[in-house]
């Protein structure tokens, strides 16, 4: 999430799925009900994204800090590509080609705009006593809510491919053909971003300025993961090699560090968050991407303790994405000088700061989630129960109610 992915819902009797339509994946003794390597995935991306932003810390205007550090920010980019594919891939596998009505967005709502809602004026607020980023003006106010908060834009994004799931086809064909156009549509605006001039009107305002957190910038990512989900539900979750998309990562990255686009038209744009719009990390997250999902599962069976926590990285994961900027500004403040040492005297400063703030705001996610307060991270509230063998387990609200008196 993606970040933002539903609690595995009952499936809805609709029949047989008409000829030539996805299979709808009703759940059997032998169908998992959820996939291992979305998990790890989505754990992997949400460490990205605090790696991205504490990059910056140690970056600076020249020499090797600012290649080195560079790289490692525009390599980590992967992350919000990753959680768009999860988006789609996680809705495909779960509801298949079945139609979904206002209740879904409405869940999904409760997932990513009320989270939204909660956080942006904090942030804001954040921002102007504390960081500085916004001024105290109408103006800079107004840019910082429209631009989608800083870095919670993500939680506008992804309602918009919400609503757009509500339209997608259920047969194969329509279904391939849909996800084709999506991908060059993608590739085809995102190149126009970077390389056509476009002025200083209505366009460039909705290409330059708002096109980070506008669906079709996005939409190949969510289409591709929509049909691999759907693929995957009617294979029962079993995937594909590995390895191919593994070979693939460090040439695709090569490729993305090789493409100078600096003297592109738009250049400047392809910066900060413009950089996730770049064509070429098309094939770079989906090499990462089909690494993990395929890779991650095999790994994860050999090693329990690292599958706990990334589970819990995966579970809490949009809690995470959310809170540590604040931990990470407080953090980076703190060890400001040894961050900008030269290398490699940085780099374990740079970590310190990295771990730091991502277990930091791990453990705030958890104890959210234990309270009231767990829709502010769009998780439901969880609390404690002793099974009938003795142990302990989490347990959903909704599941809480759903569960059968004599078992509690």
């Amino acid at each position: 999430m993606a970040v933002l992915t539903p609690r595995r819902m009952a499936p809805r009797d609709t029949g047989r799925p008409q000829q030539g339509s996805w299979p709808l994946a009703r759940p059997s003794a032998s169908a998992p009900h959820r996939l291992p390597g979305a998990d790890a995935l989505r754990a992997l991306a949400a460490v990205a994204v605090v790696v991205i932003h504490a990059s910056y810390w140690p970056a600076q205007s020249h020499g090797a800090e600012r290649s080195v550090w560079g790289s490692v920010t525009l390599l980590a980019r992967f992350a919000v590509p990753a959680f768009v594919l999860l988006a789609g891939l996680v809705l495909g596998f779960r509801h298949g080609g079945r139609r979904l009505g206002p209740d879904f967005l409405l869940r999904r709502a409760r997932r990513s705009l009320l989270p939204w809602l909660i956080w942006a004026p904090v942030f804001c607020v954040a921002d102007l006593v504390w960081v500085g980023t916004v001024s105290p003006s109408w103006s800079s106010v107004r840019d910082f809510f429209a631009t989608g908060a800083g870095h919670l834009y993500f939680l506008v994004l992804v309602p918009q491919l919400y609503v757009l799931l509500l339209l997608w086809p259920s047969r194969r064909r329509p279904l391939a053909a849909v996800t084709g156009l999506a991908v060059a549509v993608q590739v085809a605006i995102s190149a126009v971003r970077l390389f056509v001039p476009l002025g200083s009107g209505a366009l460039h305002q909705v290409m330059l300025t708002y096109g980070y957190e506008l669906f079709p910038f996005w939409i190949g990512y969510f289409a591709l993961g929509v049909v691999a989900g759907r693929w995957l539900a009617g294979r029962r979750g079993r995937g594909l090699p590995a390895w191919p998309f593994a070979a693939l990562v460090p040439v695709t990255a090569g490729l993305v560090l090789w493409n100078d686009v600096r003297g592109a038209a738009n250049g400047s744009f392809a910066q900060g968050t413009g950089a996730f719009l770049r064509p070429l990390m098309l094939p770079f997250a989906l090499a990462v991407c089909g690494a993990v999902i395929f890779g991650a599962p095999r790994l994860l069976d050999r090693a329990p303790r690292l599958q706990r926590v990334t589970g819990a990285l995966s579970r809490h994961s949009l809690g995470v994405y959310v809170i540590h900027p604040l931990l990470l500004t407080a953090l980076g403040r703190l060890v400001m000088r040894p961050l900008r040492w030269h290398l490699p005297g940085s780099i374990l400063t740079f970590l310190a700061i990295t771990l730091g703030s991502l277990l930091g705001a791990l453990l705030v996610s958890v104890l959210l989630a234990r309270t009231p307060l767990a829709l502010t991270i769009g998780e439901e509230r969880v609390r404690r129960r002793v099974r009938h063998d003795g142990e302990r387990e989490l347990l959903g609200r909704r599941e809480a109610r759903e569960e059968p008196a004599a078992a509690r």
